[in-house]
Formats: C-alpha cells, sequence, structure tokens
C-alpha cells in the first residue's frame, strides 16, 4: 500500500485520484500518524459487502447461542418429569 504525507497530498491533490482497485494511505509524516486510508471504489465495495456478512454471521451466531440454550432448557425440564 502506497503511503502519501499529509502536505503531499496538499501540493498535489491529484494524487486522491485512484483507480476501483488502488488504495492508499495519508499519514502525518512528523508525528508519525495514519491520517486516512483511501479505497478506491472497487475496494470500498468488497470492503462493506465483507462488513455486511460479518454483521450477519454475529446474528446468526446470537441466534444459534439462543437456540441452543432454549434446547438446553427443554431436555433439563423433560429430564425432571422422568
Amino acid at each position: 500500500m502506497t503511503t502519501y504525507g499529509a502536505r503531499d497530498i496538499v501540493r498535489n491533490p491529484s494524487l486522491l485520484r485512484i483507480d476501483s482497485q488502488g488504495s492508499f494511505i495519508v499519514e502525518d509524516k512528523k508525528m508519525h500518524k495514519q491520517l486516512g486510508v483511501y479505497l478506491g471504489s472497487g475496494l470500498a465495495e468488497e470492503f462493506f459487502a465483507y462488513l455486511q456478512k460479518q454483521k450477519l454471521l454475529k446474528s446468526a451466531m446470537k441466534i444459534k447461542a439462543s437456540a441452543t440454550k432454549e434446547n438446553q432448557l427443554l431436555n433439563e425440564s423433560l429430564d425432571d418429569g422422568l
């Protein structure tokens, strides 16, 4: 991944033009801090699709945990009745 300093961007704004699969980091070179990550439109779509899938997976895992707990409680109540 390419890294540009904030001053480089101010001096040459055309650096912000990137292709759909490109990406770069902007940092404050004196403070060694990342100021931002720029993604091309293709990479951004891929990233947001990944986040959406992770959110759905997390929800599915919660549903599974809840169903497992309920099933365990039902099995315990059946055992108590015998």
